[in-house]
Order: C-alpha cells, then structure tokens, then sequence
C-alpha cells in the first residue's frame, strides 16, 4: 500500500540471483521487455490505475495553471535561432498553442507561415531545417508522435510552390544546398547514404562516398562551393575527414583532411580556408587540399588559447565557429566555453592565400597573422547558440549573423549581430530579458568521494529570498561529453516563479570541462558521475541552499540514469525524484534502442570487468528491499527510438516490490511520445504532475495565478 494507493501483487521472482559461474544478475523483471505480452499489458493497466489514484492532484490543477500562463506568456518565443538568407528572415518560434511554427519574412515586409501547428500536414515537433542561401525554399524535418522515423519536406519561402516530401530522407538528416542542389543524408539513423534533388525539377539523384559500408554522414557547404563531409563508422572509431570542390555533375574528387587525430570541437568553411578548432584554433587552405599537398592546418593566431597543440585538452573549447563576409574580408564568430560561462568573440580570418599571403614564421613555425583583439564581443553564463551566417539577395556571404542566448527565469533572448561597428555588451532587448538578469545565475562547489571539484551552478527565485534554504530542484546529464548548460524549461521557470531553487550539476562524463572531464565519467568512470551528483546534493544540503526534505532531482536519458543511480546509492538524499526515459538495466542497455552505440560510453556487458563496473551503479540491480526510497515517477513513451521504456518499467516493478515507506513510485507512460517527450497539450499536464509531485514532498506552493 502506497499512501492509500493498492499495488498490485509483485510477480514470481524468477532468474533471482547471481550465476556464480557466468556474472549473469537477477533479473526478475525480464518479462517486461516483452512489451506487447498479455503479462506486461495486465501490469501497465495496472500502473495506470495507481497514477489515475496519485496524490496531490487538487495542487495539479495550480500547476497547470500556472505552466500555461508561463507558456502563454513565452509564445513567440525563438526555439532555435533565426537565419537569413535571401534577404528573407526564418524564425522557429513556440506558437501560442503549445506547438512549433516557421516562418519567413520577405524583404518587402510580407510574411509567410511554412508551418501551422494548428492545420495539416505539419503537425509534430521540428527535428531540423535549413534555408537555401537565396531564401527560395526551406528543407524541414518533422517527428510525429515522438517517432525519429526520418523523411523530409521542402518548401517554398513565399508559399507560390506546393510542398515536396523526401521519403527516403534519414533521421535527423544532414543538409545542405549547393547551387540548385539540396544534398541530405538519405537511409537509416546509423546507416546513411548522399542523395541530391534538383530544387528546379525535383530530380533527385545520389552522390559517391569516399568510404564504403555502413557510415554515418554530417555534411557542410562552404561559400566557395566546397563541400566538407564527415563519417562516422557505427563501431565508434574516428571520423574521417573529406572535402571536394564540386560542379553538381560528375563524380565529386573527395581529398581527405588532415584532422583524424585532431580532438575536433568546432569548424567552419570560408571561401578559400577550412577553420578548426582542436585545442587551438587552425586553419587549413583549401586549395592545397585540392592540390593534393596539404599537410597540416596552422595555428590561426599568436594569443595563448591559439598556442595550445593539436590534442591539448583544455578546460576551456571553442564550441561554435562561423565564417562572416564579405568573402574578401571573411572574419570569425567564435563561441568559446569555459564551464557554463560563453564567451562570443569576433575576429578577422587571416592566412587565407593559397599561396602563403597573411602567413607569418613565428618561433619556426609557420602560423597565420595575428588576430585583431579590438573585434570585440561579450560573455554569458548560460546556454548561448549561434545561428547560420547571413547570405544577401543572390546567396552572398554578408557580415550578420544571429545569437540565442537563454536566461532561466525568463525564457530565450534572440539578437542579430549586425555589419557595423562591432558589439562589446549585449543591449537591451525588451520585452526579452536584459544581460543583468543572468546574475541570477551563481557558482557553489561540491567535493566529491575521490576528492575532485564539482561545480554547480544555482538560479535563485525571482523573489528575494536572503540565503535562507527553500525547496530546491536539482539536475545533472554527465554523459557523451555533452555540456549540461543552464537553460529556460517551463518546470524550471515555475519552479523558480513560485520561489524555488534550481541547480544544475557539471558531473564528470559532461562536456563542460575539457575532454578529460568527460572522459573520466565513461566506461568505469560513469561510477564517478553518480558519485558526483550525489556529492552536490550533500553539498547543496550543507551550505543551506535547501533544508532537509526540500531537495527534488529531475533529469532526462542519460541524466535520469544519473538521478535513479544516486536515488539508490543514496535514498536518504531527495524526497522526490523524476526521471524521464532513463537507462536503469546496465547489463543489457546494448539490446534495445541506440544501446549498441553506446558501448564507448558505458562498457560492453560482454566483458566481465566491464560488466562488475556496470552492475556497481546500475539501478535495477541495485535496489535492495526494505529500504525508504523517495517519492518517485519514472515517465516513457512508447515511440521512444533511443531508450526502450522497459528500462524504467523494470525500475519501477523492483522499487514498487521493495519499497518499505509510504512514497510512491509511479509511472507516466505515453504509448504516442518520444525521446525528447510529450508536446502541447500532453507536455503541460505532465509538466503540472512532475511539479506537483515534487512540491508536495518539499513543500514549495505554486504562485497564485494572481
């Protein structure tokens, strides 16, 4: 009995225990990857029965409220940031019904909706889209019911031809258009082929690739008329590097690059010139690639974060570069991050000259020219994106580009770097929030079990609240060195509207800090992750920011892994917990969704010393019964491509079997969603049941309407 609520009666334990002889684990819950089986559907009927019977549905219907008057009033809001080309501005907004619309702006003022949420066909969620230069038409990918099922449409900017629809176009394509070209990755998620379609006849056609067998493609287009493309072998070895300069007709000449060994965090192509950066920012002509005598790219400049070697980690990468016109006098965008904190720089691109011009010898070496510092730029402490650089009426590269900057509390902040004198502070932009809210934003360091700093970034409540504990909601990711970045969420800006806390742990396995910081929280490493997670709840706890009972965890994939390891690692930590589409069977992540590609990142379960480090955090065989867990809801979807949702099924089954306090474990399973979750209507009432379950076990009220 679960506050009130009936359980239904725990299934025969079979497979309990350990083989002795093989390492195998208990699984006694293995019957739930059948998930069409009479056996699982009886026990989903079940699970939604005790989540129609949750606690706390009267502070549901507050939360709702008070999530829609926070979208409602983010409507218009810039999901990612705009591009222009042709003269014509695209903008990806959140419409004021929950979903996703694009539009373009024409230089004459007239303005076009491409998608509608609201009318067929485009309903879904915008996976990836790409103006042609000229602003003629826009290739858009749409996922429908949380499927990552691939296929792609192509429309027209000024609304004068009907839709094309690209079937055979992959799961988060790679696109790009050169000259009356659209080129996209055609086939499966993990195995891509070059196809092309004429934009003026819709001719569609295929292009060779330098590599043969399964590969999978990311593609550029440089205002050269270069093409770089990379691929990536689904066994995790290094990509390849390629590049061509190419008519659209004949079989492309693909060069190989001369970065296989280069740790690549960002590049862009200019006119003439590859720009890198691996360390250090570099450069490499392209025409001697053509040529067939390029050797090495060469530092780009003479400032110390340009003196790093090829390889050096750093804690501190570029994360973005662009190239900027006009083509005679390219200059970079360069978005460096140190932590959470961006800085955005701009610079002239030197060293350009097929021939050496703007090269100079410095200590030996041949480098390029130095840097002009006076570019100027600014810094931001939370998630910052570039958008494309601006094209002109006939697809010049022009000097303008546009910036996403978010801020917790008050959504995302879009600002166009304009050709002119150049920007040394963000200016204010209302109704947006101006650059002094992110001081909202401050730093609180834990210690974790090995000794290492861990830092955590806290947003306090818009009310002023001194340094007394409040109910505080923490979140982590630490995994495949991807950034955890302070952002605006709808639960987080409740959260913090109604006088909470949000804090955002940079674990190891991230990409905050470096290379090696990610490094150390894979494979084996991801032991330290949750070590890390839980040393910043203790930490969090200490130095008052929340009291006892106030402290909540929320996090997605490899994130809600994270949180329902240290849940039960350390139960006594949170009184509520959520975790949406998580890993929680270490032993046989490999068997199901994207898990085979994931080996890298966590360890194959073939090997036994692999297998020992994967069964010392993995959540459903380290539940033990008897034990308090917190208040948690493990949420799925049933189209979810990356993360089956027997993982948090089986989760669910052991903690509900052994559970010994009144908590409750739920489970919110959508059969019509995805990975990246429920849209419109559906994410809100969810958003209201994850925020009603963590208020009322920490006591945080939602604001009055009022």
């Amino acid at each position: 009995m679960l506050d009130g609520i009936p359980v239904p009666p725990a299934p025969d334990l079979t497979g309990d225990g350990t083989d002795t002889d093989t390492g195998t684990p208990a699984d006694p819950y293995r019957w739930l990857e059948e998930t069409d089986s009479p056996r699982t559907l009886v026990w989903l009927h079940h699970q939604r029965r005790l989540l129609e019977q949750r606690p706390g549905r009267a502070e549901e219907t507050a939360w709702e409220e008070l999530v829609t008057d926070i979208e409602r009033g983010a409507a218009g809001r810039l999901l990612t940031p705009p591009a222009e080309a042709g003269g014509t501005l695209f903008t990806h907004q959140l419409h004021r019904s929950g979903g996703e619309s694009l539009s373009a702006r024409r230089p004459d003022g007239s303005r076009h909706v491409l998608l509608d949420p609201q009318s067929d066909p485009f309903p879904g969620r915008v996976a990836a889209w790409r103006p042609d230069p000229r602003g003629r038409v826009v290739a858009v990918q749409l996922h429908h019911d949380g499927r990552e099922n691939g296929g792609a449409h192509l429309l027209s900017a000024d609304g004068t031809r009907p839709p094309e629809y690209l079937p055979d176009a992959s799961p988060h394509p790679a696109l790009a258009f050169h000259g009356d070209l659209l080129l996209y990755s055609g086939g499966t998620r993990t195995e891509h082929t070059l196809r092309t379609r004429r934009l003026l006849d819709g001719t569609t056609g295929s292009v060779a690739l330098p590599v043969t067998g399964p590969v999978r493609l990311s593609l550029h287009h440089g205002p050269g008329g270069h093409l770089l493309l990379r691929t990536r072998n689904p066994d995790g070895s290094s990509p390849l590097w390629w590049c061509t300069r190419w008519d659209g007709r004949r079989s492309p000449d693909w060069q190989p690059l001369p970065f296989d060994d280069l740790p690549v965090t960002a590049f862009a192509l200019g006119p003439d010139s590859c720009y890198v950066a691996a360390g250090g920012l570099y450069v490499l002509d392209l025409g001697a690639v053509a040529r067939g005598t390029a050797t090495r790219p060469v530092p780009l400049g003479d400032g110390p974060e340009d003196a790093n070697t090829p390889g050096a980690d750093a804690t501190t990468s570029v994360r973005a570069l662009r190239v900027l016109g006009p083509e005679a006098a390219p200059r970079l965008a360069v978005l460096r991050q140190t932590g959470t904190v961006r800085h955005l720089e701009f610079r002239p691109a030197r060293g350009t000259a097929a021939d050496g011009t703007g090269l100079h010898e410095q200590d030996g070496r041949r480098s390029a020219a130095a840097p002009d510092r006076t570019a100027g730029g600014f810094t931001w402490h939370a998630r910052l994106r570039l958008g494309s650089a601006y094209h002109g009426p006939d697809g010049e590269l022009a000097d303008a580009l546009w910036f996403l900057a978010d801020d917790p509390r008050y959504g995302t902040w879009g600002h166009r770097i304009p050709t002119g004198p150049p920007l040394s502070s963000p200016p204010p932009a209302s109704p947006s929030p101006s650059a002094t809210r992110t001081s909202a934003l401050r730093a609180l360091t834990a210690v974790s079990r090995d000794g290492t700093p861990v830092s955590v970034t806290v947003c306090d409540p818009a009310q002023a609240v001194g340094g007394r504990p409040v109910p505080t909601l923490i979140t982590v990711y630490g995994g495949f060195g991807i950034p955890l970045e302070p952002s605006w969420d709808p639960i987080f800006a409740a959260w913090l509207a109604s006088g909470g806390r949000v804090a955002w742990v940079h674990a190891r396995g991230g990409g905050e800090f470096g290379r090696a910081w990610a490094a150390a929280g894979r494979g084996a490493g991801k032991n330290r992750t949750v070590d890390d997670l839980c040393a910043a709840a203790e930490a969090v706890l200490d130095a008052g920011e929340a009291a006892p009972g106030q402290l909540a965890a929320l996090a997605a994939s490899n994130g809600g892994l994270v949180v329902a390891a240290a849940t039960i690692r350390s139960p006594h930590l949170f009184s509520a917990v959520v975790c949406a589409a998580p890993l929680t069977d270490m032993a046989r992540y490999h068997l199901g969704g994207l898990g085979a590609l994931w080996l890298e990142e966590y360890g194959d379960p073939a090997d036994p010393e692999a297998l020992r480090a994967l069964l010392s955090y993995s959540p459903y065989h380290r539940v033990t019964t008897g034990d308090a867990y917190p208040a948690t809801l493990l949420v799925t979807g049933g189209n979810d491509e990356r993360v089956p949702p027997w993982h948090a099924w089986k989760l669910c089954a052991a903690l509900q079997d052994a559970v010994s306090g009144s908590a409750p474990v739920l489970l919110d399973h959508e059969e019509d969603t995805g990975h990246r979750g429920r849209e419109a209507t559906a994410a809100r009432a969810l958003s209201a049941r994850v925020l009603a379950l963590l208020s009322l076990r920490t006591g945080l009220t939602p604001r009055s309407r009022a």
